[in-house]
């Protein structure tokens, strides 16, 4: 009989034209990462955790230096099936490869062949739905029960002391339970390796957060538990789960390190679920939309993963761009905030506002402060002059730094001062007491000098400030960035001690530049040393470089969650012109507060999140419609499947899913369907947990959709889980019958199977 394979055809339009490459001439490759592929042998293709066809393999063809497998249709699947639902197949062997390796791209290999039982009927008759075996874990006195299991189920045994050790794995043929053998010896290879058999309470203690720190493991052992103490039996949902959490026994892992893959590499890491893998194609068409527009917003019904899916984009436009960082390393190099829009958010807070503060004495006063959109904006413009500048010296400037007026000497008379300091790379000045005051603290050298010049600079000053060097009351010769802490130095016969080193960055002794504008139209002063409120961003601006067409300018990004939620009009006020494509780097206004100027950069991306059953498209700012593309996330079934084909072993979460928003959508409308996210929780284990999703989390938000009305609530869930009197919530048992199905697990099952 022909053999069957599972493959992952995860790229391009592999699966849609029956072919799958390997950019290699290697045939010893080819030969390892088909898995001994021959002509005739079938194939189930897998792509992001779904199976939609059945392929029978037609021969090797060598094609611009790579090697194609080819193949023919054999059959088109009505239904896709999940990589989950294949292994519960009663006709493949729970094997290494269908428990683990096939669920788990392994490097260099892409073909996994699956092992078949001799009752096995042609490939193409095999009926997934249906021709499934069931998995459980149970105690040993609960095989007594045998009117419970049914042919070919499959049950790992525990002991039924308190030790808890697994004491053999069987199947039952119909009357008797015999030892899974296959089954048993992965187990017991994985305690030889392991050195030990770890019970479930042992297991349990070491997946707490002092130990191996697996909170999905310590859920799963928990849950396992709880049901074997009451009910003898648990019913297995995910095999993967089952080899993962049990099987397995402890399994350590450690924080992922970054690697390069150059080419074909060896078999020695399972490191990419294809089960649960992301449709980054996807992910990476919605990415490409931001060179289209930088404003875009994600709309759907609750629980679709919008704000999952504005971070995955984030992920491909990274990739797009060059660029190997993900989200949160995005995150970590600041060049992403995340906010939340309601009904309070302001302009003050996204663009600029005054801000009440009080200094050291106590003293209140409101100065202008940057919103999140400025200090983004800021950030952005920082790093685009950062990449211009050579030697890094602006490293250390961000923009919170500060800009700083410094005099070096007065203006006509201390010549030789100004160019000492110059040419010694520092500023000083020539307050304060003779000698070295590193250590001192402020009210030391508060006392010591009355006029708080020598406080701000040993103080206040910080690396990475910037400085602008006194030329007259409206001009300056020099911009520098500070590089040093506070140092004392003698070398000079002028009577200035106290320094910081800096680096120039810019001479203008030429041409000085007039910063009155720039200084909201203010005049500088003859004091020595005093902060500008001039945003650092601004500051760096005058400095006159050449791009670096060498370093691509990195991309910034503001997520905006519920962005229908607030006041468009009042929160982006005249900037809703400048957030514009073409309007970007080109267009300015001057901000009411602090009277300065403002452009948005380029690389600067605005993501969106929108809750359609907040508020529909169609009323939302129409200001706001024109200037973002818009795309629609919806709830996707499939993912539901893959996560969770079952739960409790009875009800199908994806079914029920699916059949709620069919009836939603008929009452009510498609923008109030409940997203897939709400089922994908790992916390999702047992009919326990259903049973709280459905009560606490579902339930409320049907009521909530139809305003409590239960009529209409009856007629999407059924009229069994409220009181005909009183109109209460009803609770349903949990407790299983003789077949070992609740009654609330048949309500559910009732919703998706007969339409009630």
């Amino acid at each position: 009989m022909a053999k069957l394979f599972i493959g992952s055809f995860n790229l391009g339009d592999q699966l849609d034209k029956n072919y799958y490459r390997i950019d290699t001439l290697d045939e010893n490759f080819r030969d390892k990462h088909f898995g001994g592929l021959a002509i005739g042998d079938f194939v189930l293709p897998m792509q992001r955790g779904m199976v939609s066809k059945l392929f029978k393999f037609t021969g090797f063809e060598t094609i611009n230096a790579g090697i194609e497998a080819k193949f023919d249709v054999v059959k088109n699947y009505e239904k896709e099936i999940s990589f989950s639902k294949l292994c519960f197949c009663k006709y493949f062997e729970p094997d290494l490869v269908l428990m683990n390796k096939a669920v788990k791209a392994t490097k260099g290999v892409g073909f996994h062949e699956l092992k078949i039982s001799a009752d096995t009927p042609a490939y193409d008759k095999i009926d997934f739905f249906k021709d499934v075996r069931r998995y459980f874990i149970c105690l040993e006195e609960k095989l007594s029960d045998t009117d419970y299991f049914k042919q070919s189920d499959i049950c790992v045994v525990i002991s039924d002391d308190e030790i808890g050790n697994i004491v053999d794995i069987v199947e039952f043929n119909g009357h008797a339970f015999n030892r899974q053998d296959t089954f048993w010896e992965l187990f017991t290879e994985k305690v030889q390796q392991s050195k030990k058999q770890y019970t479930l309470r042992e297991l349990l203690t070491y997946a707490d957060a002092k130990n191996d720190n697996a909170p999905s493991k310590k859920k799963y052992l928990k849950s396992l538990l709880k049901a074997l103490s009451e009910e003898a039996v648990f019913s297995v949902d995910k095999i993967v789960a089952l080899y993962d959490n049990v099987i397995v026994g402890r399994k350590r892992t450690a924080a992922p390190k970054k690697k390069t893959v150059t080419g074909p590499t060896s078999d020695e890491d399972d490191d990419m679920v294809d089960g649960t893998i992301e449709n980054q194609t996807v992910y990476e068409q919605y990415a490409s939309l931001m060179d289209f527009n930088p404003n875009i917003i994600l709309y759907g019904p609750p629980g679709t993963g919008k704000t999952y899916g504005a971070m995955k984009m984030i992920d491909a436009f990274e990739k797009l761009s060059g660029s190997t960082s993900s989200f949160h390393e995005v995150i970590d190099e600041e060049r992403a905030k995340f906010i939340t829009f309601h009904q309070a958010f302001s302009y003050e807070e996204f663009v600029e506002g005054i801000r009440p503060r009080i200094d050291e004495a106590g003293n209140i006063s409101y100065p202008v402060e940057p919103g999140v959109l400025k200090e983004i904006a800021d950030a952005c413009r920082i790093q685009n002059k950062k990449k211009d500048i050579k030697n890094d010296a602006l490293s250390n400037t961000t923009q919170n730094s500060r800009v700083w007026k410094v005099s070096l000497g007065r203006r006509n008379t201390d010549v030789h001062i100004f160019k000492a300091l110059r040419d010694g790379n520092e500023i000083a000045i020539g307050y304060g007491p003779d000698e070295d005051i590193t250590d001192w603290d402020d009210n030391r050298i508060d006392a010591s000098d009355k006029t708080g010049l020598l406080k701000v600079l040993h103080s206040k000053v910080e690396i990475g400030d910037i400085v602008f060097i006194f030329d007259s009351i409206r001009t300056i010769r020099l911009i520098g960035v500070v590089t040093s802490d506070y140092l004392y130095t003698e070398k000079d016969a002028f009577g200035y001690p106290h320094r910081r080193k800096v680096q120039w960055l810019m001479n203008c002794e030429e041409n000085p530049i007039d910063i009155l504008p720039l200084n909201q139209g203010k005049q500088l002063t003859l004091s020595s040393i005093y902060e500008l409120k001039i945003p650092v961003s601004d500051a760096v601006a005058l400095i006159d470089t050449e791009e670096n067409l060498d370093t691509p300018m990195k991309p910034y990004y503001l997520i905006i969650d519920e962005i229908n939620r607030g006041n468009i009009a009042k929160i982006f006020g005249e900037l809703i012109t400048l957030i514009e494509k073409d309007k970007r780097e080109i267009l300015s206004c001057t901000l009411p507060y602090s009277r300065t100027q403002l452009t948005l950069p380029k690389n600067l991306y605005i993501i969106g999140t929108m809750n359609t059953s907040d508020r529909s498209i169609a009323l939302l700012d129409t200001a706001l419609r024109r200037r973002f593309a818009f795309i629609e996330i919806n709830p996707e079934v499939s993912l539901v499947e893959k996560q969770h084909p079952t739960l409790g072993g009875h009800v199908t979460p994806s079914l029920l899913l699916q059949e709620l928003n069919k009836r939603i959508t008929n009452k009510l409308d498609r923008d109030h369907r409940i997203g897939h996210s709400y089922f994908l929780g790992e916390d999702l284990v047992t009919k326990d947990d259903l049973f709280n999703l459905w009560y606490y989390k579902v339930l409320p938000l049907l009521m909530e959709y139809f305003y409590n009305d239960m009529k209409q609530v009856s007629a999407v869930v059924g009229s069994i889980f409220f009181d005909d009197q009183t109109g209460e919530v009803v609770h349903l048992s949990l407790k299983a019958d003789k077949s070992g199905i609740s009654e609330f697990e048949q309500a559910l099952i009732a919703i998706y199977e007969r339409g009630e």
